[in-house]
């Protein structure tokens, strides 16, 4: 059964809005309180009154305690070059970045292609682009089960293009019981960045593979994966951001409504982010308009960064 957690961080909390001169960690949060979201594991909420509204417009706070201390799986995306071996380079920016706001959890950077070098990396396979995402999705479940979710921790995933359907894939076939499965999936958070829920523009072009062709938004995998975003043990948070300048995704697939996301960001036109931009962009400000629960856009003139709002999205638990 679908779970919505109410209260679940806000962007405009910590760091979807950002003021011109002031720095990403000009200070550092204030002991925060533990909640206990799940069986599984516990989620630092950080208590309101410990920040002023400055800091918290201007994203100006520096993560801290038992939530920065989660796991967080990194996904890229389809493989568009038979040379293409990046598995760890694709989000040396995003982890530089985050070490640099405080967050002290262990990054997994993951890879299935054959061709990914190992080194940093967790390689959930040995595939090309001919692999199924849904038996990448299952591959994953399985090593998050492995060294996280059967020692009852949670763990938090931010995925890039096709990568978010790795993720939805793994929670979906747990949530349905599928075989090959694991019996029990901890994924507390998942933020996907350009994600094509519902199509790429780019599988039209690229129909001489099956990852491509189960992008394209009219298929069985699709259909499999069904119209509304999984839920693992104890309810997972959703966040999806998009670009209007994508030129792979658009940004009404990378961040649709109606299917049960509980926080969608979309960078406006005059921002120039691009579809990779979503995954390396750690500085500036962007025009962005942000909806919680398929509410109304609210418009935002001096947005964080992409990795900075994921971020933000898998470590606040109530500030929206």
């Amino acid at each position: 059964m679908p779970i919505t957690i109410p209260g679940k961080a806000a962007f405009a909390a910590a760091g979807l809005v950002m003021t011109t001169g002031l720095a990403l960690v000009a200070c550092d949060a204030m002991p925060a309180q533990e909640t206990k979201l799940s069986a599984g594991g516990t989620k630092t909420a950080q208590a309101a009154q410990s920040l002023t509204a400055a800091q918290i417009a201007a994203g100006a706070t520096r993560v801290g305690g038992d939530s920065a201390n989660t796991p967080v799986y990194l996904i890229k995306g389809y493989r568009q070059k038979v040379t293409d071996t990046g598995c760890a380079d694709k989000w040396s920016s995003a982890v530089k970045a985050m070490r640099g706001w405080g967050w002290t959890g262990k990054f997994h950077r993951v890879g299935y292609y054959s061709t990914d070098d190992p080194k940093n990396c967790v390689r959930i396979a040995k595939g090309s682009t001919d692999t199924s995402i849904k038996d990448l999705g299952r591959k994953l479940a399985q090593n998050i089960y492995k060294n996280y979710s059967s020692k009852g921790q949670t763990v938090d995933i931010v995925a890039h293009s096709m990568g978010g359907l790795v993720a939805r894939a793994a929670i979906a076939g747990y949530a349905r019981h599928e075989p090959g499965w694991p019996p029990k999936l901890l994924i507390q958070d998942v933020v996907t960045l350009g994600t094509p829920h519902q199509g790429a523009i780019v599988s039209a072009f690229c129909s001489s593979d099956k990852q491509c062709r189960e992008m394209s938004g009219t298929n069985s995998f699709m259909n499999w994966i069904g119209t509304q975003l999984p839920q693992a043990d104890g309810g997972t948070d959703w966040t999806l951001v998009a670009t209007d300048r994508d030129q792979a995704v658009n940004s009404s697939s990378a961040a649709p409504a109606s299917i049960g996301a509980q926080h969608r960001v979309r960078y406006a036109p005059i921002a120039g982010l691009r579809h990779s931009d979503l995954r390396d962009r750690v500085s500036g400000h962007y025009r962005l308009n942000y909806s919680l629960n398929d509410a109304g856009w609210k418009h935002i003139r001096n947005g964080a960064p992409p990795i900075r709002v994921a971020m933000d999205a898998i470590y606040w638990s109530n500030k929206w």
